[in-house]
């Protein structure tokens, strides 16, 4: 599928297929945010420490 086709079908959309199919993409390619969970483990870590050691 070329990016011609790909934006034909985009435009192609209803509003809510779009703003969807918009989510999924930030989410999978262009999300660079680290995951809930990374976030929480670090905020523990920094707050009692590191067991590990």
């Amino acid at each position: 599928m070329t990016a011609d086709e790909i934006m034909k079908t985009i435009e192609e959309m209803d509003n809510g297929e779009r703003i969807k199919l918009l989510n999924m993409l930030f989410d999978c390619y262009f999300d660079s945010r680290p995951s809930k969970e990374l976030i929480q483990k670090e905020k523990t870590e920094l707050f009692w420490g590191n067991d590990e050691i």
